[in-house]
């Protein structure tokens, strides 16, 4: 890639967190004037609290002492070799892949 497709591509990318932010999608800038992802905590059943940073085509997924990364997926959902993140009917939910088993549920963000 070119210097001038570099610029080019680093601008429109600038120009769409821009936008983001505008819509409450990421939050304050960082040091380098882009905004920065902003996390969103939710509450499951049990009251376990979860922390989701989207970060594009990825996320990192945060609770109870543990922190992982997770890729984006066709549907919507987030997921690793260990793990899926999936939100659907306004809830969302952790399950372990290799078991099948949901480790959390009911998880709805703070407002």
């Amino acid at each position: 890639m070119s210097m001038s497709e570099r610029s080019g591509a680093r601008r429109s990318l600038a120009a769409l967190l821009g936008t983001l932010a505008l819509l409450g999608v990421a939050g304050s800038a960082g040091a380098d004037g882009l905004p920065r992802p902003r996390p969103v905590t939710y509450v499951c059943q049990g009251g376990v609290r979860v922390q989701v940073t989207p970060m594009g085509d990825t996320a990192i997924v945060s609770f109870a002492g543990r922190t992982t990364t997770l890729s984006l997926m066709p549907g919507g959902s987030f997921r690793n070799d260990r793990v899926t993140w999936a939100t659907q009917g306004g809830t969302s939910s952790l399950r372990d892949n290799a078991t099948g088993r949901v480790q959390l549920s009911g998880c709805r963000p703070l407002r």
